[in-house]
């Protein structure tokens, strides 16, 4: 439900209580009223009545009954002994004092247990006091006396729920543009911020401070400006320490291409090749990954043919001089269509299968493959394999274990960024990636298989 539909239920809820409670209030408290400031008049009134019906007793009981019903009252007809001679409702009994004041020919009031009147009977011929009539207030609220404050109140509520409704959506629509504005800048739009909540032409409103939902609207634009800023600033310093870093490696390169290749030196500068080109590797990771960190969406979507981008990182391996001698295979299959950003989809899984290179043992097998609704392509090794504890904690920057592999094993440690580099890369496709066993022989987990799951058709 929206903001401003709970603001303006519960609105109408409280009205709806508030109105119930004074109503009742106003019933009980005013039960009477008009008995109050009518009730010496009723109580003569109904005496000149009751005394027609004297010697009737059973006209005398419905002519007081239909009273009872038609005024909305209890009375009760006695003669000077105290006896009833008639009664309806439920009345209580009168005192001695008023009673006696009663026979004296006096008409008396009283407010309490519930506002009566008593008045004398007189006999409509010779005009001597016969008995005495007690007229009071019903004890028991009868629909009436709720029904008239219901209805106004029903009346009020209608009005104010017609006027209060432009008032919810006013309050709570800074409040749903600050939420988009949130999504958005969450999204990755940096420059997303909320409109300003207005404040109004008035003079007293262009004084008035700020209320809590303009203070949030600024807060939240204020801390959108310093991120906007501060991953700015990230890019700026990232773009210049690549720049820096990759002149002194381009010197380094050009010096040993420089130096004798002659006896022992060539294996040396082979090895110190390879370590400039990891190195270089890992400073495009590190760009890459901060890059992804920083926009979190791939950059250029369109429909890619899993198995041949699969084909082409095979025959990539066949030359490079870190995976070039391990021996690369693809997994037959037919074509399979994905919308994903191709250049970091290669990047992830070329990071994957030096990944097996360096730590694993050949055959690597690429493979390709639908499930779950999306396109899952893994790179697979038959080396000693990842424990099951550490898969999830592999996928960690910088993360190293001590050994890459299963403890026990002579494989070096890894270190680096790129399944780190490969998750963020499905994280960004909608995807997912995960870290299991190639294969079970007899109980026994042997090598490793990582899979990016990407959704198919999905377009981030």
């Amino acid at each position: 439900m929206r903001l401003h539909s709970r603001v303006y239920l519960h609105s109408l809820a409280v009205l709806l209580v508030v109105g119930a409670a004074t109503s009742l209030v106003f019933a009980i408290v005013n039960r009477g009223g008009a008995f109050r400031e009518m009730g010496e008049r009723m109580a003569v009134h109904v005496a000149g009545l009751a005394a027609e019906r004297l010697a009737d007793p059973p006209g005398l009981a419905r002519r007081i009954e239909r009273l009872h019903a038609d005024f909305d009252l209890d009375l009760t007809v006695r003669d000077l002994a105290g006896r009833t001679l008639a009664q309806a409702g439920v009345v209580d009994e009168a005192t001695p004092d008023v009673l006696e004041a009663a026979r004296a020919g006096r008409v008396v009031t009283r407010a309490r247990p519930v506002p009566y009147a008593v008045a004398p009977v007189r006999d409509p011929g010779t005009g001597a006091i016969v008995g005495s009539v007690q007229v009071s207030a019903r004890r028991r609220m009868g629909p009436a006396a709720l029904l008239r404050p219901l209805l106004f109140v029903a009346v009020v509520l209608v009005v104010v729920a017609l006027a209060s409704r432009p008032l919810a959506r006013r309050l709570s629509r800074p409040l749903e543009r600050l939420t988009e504005a949130a999504r958005r800048l969450g999204g990755g739009d940096l420059g997303a911020r909320a409109p300003s909540v207005a404040r109004g032409r008035r003079w007293w409103r262009r004084h008035a401070p700020a209320d809590e939902i303009a203070e949030l609207t600024r807060a939240f634009n204020e801390m959108a400006e310093r991120v906007e800023r501060l991953v700015g600033g990230q890019k700026e310093l990232l773009a210049n320490v690549s720049h820096e870093l990759r002149s002194p490696l381009a010197r380094l390169r050009m010096a040993l291409a420089l130096l004798p290749r002659e006896g022992a030196a060539e294996a040396h500068l082979a090895e110190a090749e390879r370590d400039l080109a990891e190195l270089d590797r890992l400073i495009d990771d590190v760009l890459a990954t901060a890059r992804l960190e920083a926009t979190g969406l791939p950059t250029r979507l369109a429909e890619i043919d899993a198995r041949a981008l699969l084909a082409g990182l095979a025959d990539r391996a066949r030359h490079d001089p870190l995976v070039a001698g391990k021996t690369v295979v693809v997994a037959e299959g037919p074509r399979l269509a994905l919308v994903a950003d191709e250049a970091l989809l290669r990047r992830a899984l070329w990071n994957l299968i030096e990944n097996a290179a360096k730590y694993g043992a050949p055959p690597i097998t690429l493979a390709a493959e639908t499930g779950g609704g999306g396109v899952s392509m893994s790179v697979s090794d038959e080396g000693p394999g990842i424990a099951p504890a550490a898969r999830e904690r592999v996928l960690d920057p910088f993360y190293r274990l001590d050994a890459a592999r299963t403890p026990g094993t002579e494989a070096p440690a890894g270190v680096g960024l790129g399944l780190t580099f490969a998750r963020r890369v499905a994280q960004v496709h909608g995807g997912t990636i995960a870290v299991t066993a190639a294969r079970t022989v007899d109980g026994h987990e042997l090598g490793c298989r990582v899979a990016i799951a990407i959704p198919q058709g999905e377009t981030v």
